[in-house]
């Protein structure tokens, strides 16, 4: 059987996406506009993010992300680097990502204990229980397996790409709970799917620098960065991603600008 090169993305709204696709031209040539909007054949998605889901695997281009909204996420980028530096060999990326969700209670998962409930899903918006995305990412990751492995292919999870933090950069009990959380969530994802990543690698973006304890989650990521030669953390702040210019004249200031947006995922793919 042939293998089939997974790539997990996966946090809060910079994980979905509000990269503008109306401002791309603004930062690139009409042929890489053009590339993005027609989308990557040999790199696919499956995605659930925010409040839309691809129902299976889907050539990576605009959209995976909202349903009101032309903005596009992270694996536009991870796409176009994949494609410039493995040409015409297949990736499969796998999407869950809510925008507002914390770690210390929406991404828990079973080995924190606490409040987890293995029954929570996205369903019920106003009454969403413990650990719900850290299920939907389970749930949407063995759906994906599923149809990979129908297709008559190896399953390979390579790489585990976590940008989220900002919902929990709001109080030092978040802060300080936050590494044996996403320790836990990464030992848990492991173990889940241990026979499928035993050569994952574990990629962490910072976050910027508008939210009150941002210093704190992001020397947290490095340490946890740090701890094995597997994982990684990107700066996002020291590689200049900004969140201060789109769109105008409204700005939102939570979220990338479309031109970092791409170049998230960019630096995402990289270590790949």
């Amino acid at each position: 059987m042939k293998k089939s090169k997974i790539i997990v993305l996966a946090g809060q709204s910079n994980a979905v996406g509000v990269g503008w696709v109306d401002y791309l031209p603004r930062h690139f040539d009409s042929d890489t506009v053009a590339g993005f909007m027609s989308g990557y054949k040999n790199i696919l998605i499956n995605y659930f993010s925010h409040d839309k889901k691809s129902g299976g695997f889907v050539p990576v281009s605009f959209g995976c992300t909202e349903v009101s909204k032309n903005t596009f996420g992270p694996e536009v980028g991870i796409a176009q680097t994949l494609d410039r530096k493995y040409p015409g060999e297949e990736f499969f990326i796998v999407k869950c990502a809510f925008g507002g969700t914390n770690l210390f209670h929406d991404w828990l998962s079973p080995s924190c204990g606490g409040d987890y409930d293995e029954n929570a899903r996205a369903e019920g918006e106003n009454n969403r229980k413990a650990g719900w995305c850290y299920n939907e990412l389970v749930a949407i990751m063995s759906e994906s397996i599923a149809e990979l492995k129908n297709r008559q292919y190896l399953p390979e999870i390579i790489a585990f790409c976590w940008m989220q933090g900002e919902s929990d950069a709001d109080t030092q009990e978040h802060v300080s709970g936050y590494s044996a959380r996403y320790e836990a969530l990464l030992s848990d994802f492991t173990e889940k799917f241990g026979s499928y990543c035993k050569n994952c690698v574990f990629i962490d973006g910072g976050i910027s620098e508008i939210w009150p304890l941002y210093r704190e989650i992001n020397e947290v990521k490095k340490a946890i960065a740090e701890k094995a030669d597997s994982r990684f953390y990107i700066d996002t702040i020291a590689e200049g991603l900004t969140t201060k210019n789109e769109p105008q004249p409204d700005v939102d200031t939570a979220h990338y600008d479309s031109d970092c947006t791409v170049k998230l995922g960019n630096l995402f793919a990289e270590r790949i």
